[in-house]
């Protein structure tokens, strides 16, 4: 087995790190490819170089059109690891290839994929880079000062379609979709409040009777659920982290660092930062904030999003919403906290700042079970002995 890693928008170094451990023979390819589509001379360069340098799979975050080109032209396999959430583009001719292997974080979502047969799919828990967790650790030292109360590292989803194309639908439309928000949001019990709630029909009336309404599926799914997961979901988001945000700020420090342009205007009393630029100083921040918040997308039904493994891994405390998947990788009130009502959630953050020495021990245990069982280190081995049909020796 010979590994080309190509990085494509996401750059994760800890995929690398874990190929590097295992002694996997790997190259990375120097060049990042970001092309929405099939670039061919890419794909013909790319295959090519495959051919001369005896590679056997690649790998990269997410599917990547030029990629799976790559292998098609070269007979070899492709390995992408999904880390988004309902995540689309596998039900595309190029996501079915029989050349394509797929880890899949979300549960529901593998089984969905499974359903669908597309022919290789991998359910894994997403991961940390253990050593270099350490070596940040041991950088920082022992002596840890709390900066911040409560810290939330997230898009407010303030640049949602649904707000950009949605603002001239008719009013009994509104009203169908304030309904809809009404009923999904705030409710963080695992029931899925979402699917069904769209219809072909209805996106087909919405085409016809809003100017500017704009909706292009690429992908082998009904209009109906590429709106829900596309529009839908990212607006209730939207709704749910500023309505937390500011109920959470009328009592406590709350500090948010994000990419989103309207935080200050829809936001009052929380202390607004941008976004942070480095996984250190994630770590950092996450180390150093009482309560780390994750509020999913209703879109991750079945998988732990990489802001909690970050949060644990960096020996944080983490609040986050109710999901059976979470709660199966981690122990709840022992390795992390859940809420699954607005109630809950005050609640909990009153009682954990109130209690440092339960919050701590929470946080420690949290972190010693990331550091044992999720890291990139094992994900990797399964990935490539499941993909390769090799043993990989740590």
């Amino acid at each position: 087995m010979k590994i080309l890693y190509v990085h494509g928008s996401s750059k994760i170094e800890g995929i690398i790190n874990a190929l590097r451990r295992l002694k996997i023979e790997h190259e990375v390819y120097p060049v990042r490819i970001l092309d929405t589509f099939t670039n061919e001379l890419e794909a013909d360069k790319l295959a090519t170089y495959s051919r001369q340098n005896g590679i056997t799979h690649l790998m990269s975050i997410h599917l990547i059109d030029t990629l799976a080109a790559v292998v098609q032209k070269a007979g070899i396999n492709y390995i992408a690891l999904i880390w988004d959430a309902p995540y689309h583009k596998v039900f595309t001719a190029y996501g079915r290839m029989d050349h394509c292997w797929y880890s899949v974080f979300d549960r529901i979502e593998a089984q969905s994929f499974v359903d669908a047969k597309i022919p290789h799919v991998l359910y894994q828990p997403l991961a940390v880079d253990d050593d270099q967790i350490r070596e940040w650790d041991r950088q920082a030292g022992a002596f840890r000062e709390y900066r911040e109360e409560i810290c939330f590292v997230a898009s407010l989803y303030d640049n949602n379609f649904y707000d950009e194309f949605c603002n001239n639908l008719p009013q009994n439309l509104q009203d169908y979709f304030v309904g809809l928000f009404e009923n999904a949001a705030f409710r963080w019990d695992g029931v899925n409040r979402i699917s069904g709630t769209v219809s072909n029909e209805l996106v087909a009336y919405i085409r016809a009777v809003t100017p500017g309404f704009q909706m292009v599926n690429f992908f082998d799914i009904p209009d109906s659920v590429y709106f829900e997961n596309g529009y839908v979901t990212r607006k209730i988001a939207n709704i749910e982290r500023i309505c937390v945000l500011n109920l959470l700020a009328e009592k406590y420090s709350v500090t948010l660092y994000t990419t989103s342009k309207t935080a200050e205007h829809r936001l009052d009393n929380v202390k607004i930062m941008p976004p942070i630029c480095s996984e250190q100083d994630l770590h950092h921040v996450f180390q150093t904030s009482k309560i780390n918040l994750n509020i999913s997308l209703k879109g991750i039904e079945g998988g732990t999003p990489q802001r909690i493994m970050d949060i644990l891994g960096a020996g944080g405390f983490a609040l986050t919403n109710y999901c059976a998947e979470t709660a199966d990788l981690f122990e709840e009130d022992k390795e992390i906290v859940m809420f699954r009502t607005p109630e809950e959630l005050l609640d909990k953050v009153d009682y954990y700042l109130q209690h440092d020495r339960e919050r701590e021990t929470i946080a420690r245990n949290g972190h010693a079970k990331v550091m044992q069982y999720y890291t990139y280190t094992k994900k990797i081995k399964k990935l490539l002995a499941w993909a390769g049909g090799e043993e990989i020796q740590e």
